[in-house]
């Protein structure tokens, strides 16, 4: 009954992007993005989509969801964009990207007693089993070097239970929100991190609506506005 209720929200007050009010979908993955933390901040990326749209006299409803579904309801317009993602090529097809948002780290995570070392490439997983979030750009790294023992998961705590238990061998994952939540269990010494790439992560708005290419002007222009005038490096600071 929720998922009815969900999706006729949606087309009623989502996929305005013609409007003075936007709606996008955010997944959680602290500290970019928070649906209810500790601190009461909503995360960096959703403080940036707030004052640049602010900037531009449009409101923004955040929805979140998990991963995979907040990409479906990009593509199909049920919202007008997710919150941050990065680019592929699968993406293009029915995403348009902003300027640069931020930078993001991904890697393996693996026990620190393992002792595992020299794990700079994918390829260096050989034929371990690896875990990653389903949905996630990074799943494709996988592919393309052919590792075979793959278990998709859901989220966060899934992929570090099972690291833990000892039913992975490594973890895939961006290293930010993974950090944070070792730092909030007290778990930080028990993992190792070892950054496989990092590079730029974007806003992405939904092609699938009229008026989504001049809001994408537009949320461009603000975007470059907070930078230049210091309020990205302020908000940026909050979280640090």
């Amino acid at each position: 009954m929720s998922g009815v209720l969900f999706f006729s929200w949606l087309e009623i007050s989502g996929a305005a992007s013609a409007s003075d009010s936007v709606v996008f979908a955010c997944n959680e993955f602290p500290p970019y993005k928070m649906e209810n933390s500790d601190s009461g901040l909503p995360g960096f990326d959703v403080e940036f989509l707030e004052e640049v749209f602010k900037r531009a006299g449009i409101s923004v409803q955040i929805e979140y969801m998990p991963w995979e579904r907040a990409l479906y309801e990009a593509r199909y317009g049920r919202v007008d964009g997710v919150c941050s993602c990065s680019s592929t090529l699968e993406r293009e097809k029915y995403l348009y990207f902003s300027d640069p948002l931020g930078k993001a780290s991904s890697g393996l995570f693996s026990l620190s007693e393992k002792g595992f070392t020299n794990l700079t490439r994918v390829e260096d997983i050989g034929d371990k089993k690896v875990g990653v979030i389903k949905g996630y750009n990074i799943v494709e790294n996988l592919h393309a070097a052919k590792i075979k023992n793959i278990v998709e998961l859901t989220n966060e705590s899934q992929g570090l239970e099972m690291l833990f238990r000892g039913r992975i061998d490594f973890y895939y994952s961006y290293d930010a929100p993974t950090l944070f939540y070792l730092k909030n269990r007290n778990q930080s010494d028990m993992v190792t991190y070892h950054e496989i790439s990092y590079g730029d992560y974007y806003s992405c708005l939904s092609k699938n609506l009229d008026g989504s290419e001049v809001l994408l002007k537009k949320f461009n222009t603000g975007l470059r506005q907070i930078k230049k005038d210091g309020t990205y490096d302020k908000i940026l600071a909050r979280y640090r």
